[in-house]
């Protein structure tokens, strides 16, 4: 990414991120202020980089919108089909239509899409929205919570860790990590 220019935490980030990839640390919370690249490094840029790294991998990533979590997962397409991304791994390669059936090919939407020839899929969904049918050996969540107002609710934060405890970290391969942002 030309032009990004990382601060001390994005290494400390990345050395972190990098010990979840070795298997030393399988739980990683990530609390920076706004605007500090947080959603860029592991929403975006971590997912083309592990998918890259292994076409097979599982990600099921999230955030409190279900429009969120689709910008994200556009984003990431974006960069797998990126010139730059396509000559560091070659491999790793999307379906060249938008296809929501499973009938013959590979699928690739803003909900989910999978690696062509290696079953490696990303599905991204909001805060509550269904993930069930599926396991993950990365599951990311960036921005559980939108703002001030839900973040002071003891009913919005019950609803979101009942989400957490009883569908999303259930998702979690043997394994897998978790990481929050």
């Amino acid at each position: 990414m030309p032009g990004y220019q990382p601060g001390w935490y994005h290494k400390m980030i990345s050395d972190c991120v990098g010990e979840m990839m070795t298997g030393d640390l399988k739980r990683l919370i990530i609390s920076l202020p706004p605007r500090h690249g947080k959603s860029e490094l592991i929403s975006r840029r971590l997912p083309a980089f592990l998918l890259g790294s292994n076409p097979k991998t599982s990600i099921i990533a999230s955030s409190y919108s279900a429009d969120l979590a689709s910008r994200n997962n556009r984003d990431v397409q974006r960069i797998i089909d990126s010139s730059g991304f396509k000559a560091l791994y070659p491999e790793t390669k999307l379906n060249q239509g938008n296809s929501r059936t499973v009938a013959g090919s590979w699928l690739r939407n803003s909900d989910l899409f999978e690696i062509v020839g290696h079953g490696g899929v990303y599905r991204s969904a909001g805060v509550g929205g269904g993930i069930t049918g599926m396991g993950g050996q990365w599951l990311i969540i960036d921005d559980p919570i939108k703002n001030r107002e839900e973040a002071d609710s003891p009913v919005y934060r019950q609803m979101v860790w009942d989400w957490y405890t009883s569908t999303f970290s259930t998702r979690q391969e043997s394994g897998g990590r978790i990481l929050i942002v």
